[in-house]
């Protein structure tokens, strides 16, 4: 039984329990691209966790328009668009859809909270008892497992060059299970293929819109039942529809997409030297991370086969380098050297330990289907 390319965003391995051999259109470069945007977010807050600037290679090269970790959630987003919302038209129904998205995100992010607890007693000063009844400990067990972004234990890393926050990376996973909430409503009109295009393009436009004419009042917005912030909403919500409308339309021949790719890499490239970034990423990245994704390089594709640790990756990359701050003090190159093998060590035992046995426990329950 074939099961091992599960991404912590979307659903291809219930299809592969159908099938003896993989399809070849599961056999792409977006395992790669995963592993390398979280690569890219690593390096960037290696910058201010030891106390300088995050002002990475890419925000020098860009003038300040863009950076390493910035542009590495934009291809997250953009990927997880394009796959949810496929696997949304693969769910029997809303309770599978919900069941498939939950699975994926929360043993893992569960396991990580309850580590992190375990390991951040040990910075706290305190005593068990205090450190398990203080208001910031339960705070940020609970707020965090419920989406609800949590940043501070009281006591943890308060001398670090970054004081206080244990995990900043958390904050974008309550954006991305809104929007998987979002996507849900077109599970209703999922066979109207033209009438989705249009609702998703006017999506984009309009939230694409909201974010680049920004104004005091929606970078205030806040959601009333959901701490989650308007200019936020707008722009990732955009990067996220994105890709959800390349799941509606046929997938261009392989010559036209890698030729896509390289005319979106360098209107991409260009717009960072030239100016005029803001408005060129949200066409020329989409088209980049999807044209390129979808193509099959074998020197690239073969990452595939050893499981799925970009989420893992993503959940521990900021604790682990505050962790190593803390113990060792160490320099920007340290640093980065350092998290990147610590940091990917933890996402392959994340994704071997916990992710891809939920996953398993997802497929036992899923009722068999051709159309899954």
């Amino acid at each position: 039984m074939f099961i091992q390319a599960y991404n912590w965003y979307f659903d291809f391995a219930i299809q592969s329990l159908t099938i003896r051999k993989p399809a070849l259109s599961h056999i792409n470069n977006f395992d790669f691209l995963r592993l390398f945007f979280a690569l890219a977010v690593l390096v960037t807050h290696s910058y201010p966790l030891i106390g300088m600037r995050e002002e990475d290679l890419l925000f020098q090269f860009s003038h300040g328009q863009a950076s390493l970790s910035h542009t590495g959630v934009q291809g997250f987003l953009i990927i997880s668009g394009f796959l949810i919302a496929k696997s949304l038209f693969r769910s029997q129904g809303l309770l599978d859809y919900y069941y498939k998205r939950a699975l994926r995100v929360f043993p893992g992010l569960w396991a990580m909270l309850g580590i992190t607890l375990i390991v951040c007693f040990f910075f706290s000063g305190k005593t068990l008892l205090g450190y398990l009844t203080h208001y910031s400990t339960r705070d940020y067990a609970i707020y965090n497992a419920l989406l609800k972004t949590q940043y501070i234990i009281d006591g943890v890393f308060s001398n670090n060059p970054y004081p206080d926050a244990v995990n900043g990376s958390l904050w974008t996973i309550p954006y991305e299970f809104f929007f998987y909430i979002v996507l849900s409503v077109c599970f209703f009109i999922r066979t109207h293929t033209r009438l989705l295009r249009w609702v998703f393009a006017g999506l984009f436009i309009g939230l694409a819109s909201l974010y680049l004419t920004a104004t005091p009042s929606l970078k205030a917005f806040q959601l009333p039942f959901w701490p989650l912030q308007g200019q936020h909403l707008a722009e990732l919500g955009a990067f996220f529809i994105s890709g959800a409308i390349w799941a509606l339309v046929p997938m261009p021949t392989v010559k036209i997409r890698r030729l896509l790719a390289l005319v979106a890499a360098v209107a991409w490239v260009t717009s960072l030297l030239l100016g005029g970034y803001s408005y060129v990423q949200f066409v020329a990245l989409p088209v980049l991370v999807i044209s390129f994704g979808t193509l099959n390089t074998p020197m690239l594709s073969w990452v595939r086969n050893y499981g799925d640790f970009s989420y893992g990756i993503y959940l521990y990359g900021f604790f682990v380098q505050q962790t190593l701050m803390a113990l060792f003090q160490l320099s920007l190159l340290e640093l980065m050297t350092a998290s990147i093998v610590v940091t990917y060590g933890c996402g392959a035992l994340s994704w071997h330990l916990i992710e891809k046995q939920a996953l398993r426990f997802k497929l036992r329950m899923q009722p068999s289907s051709p159309s899954l």
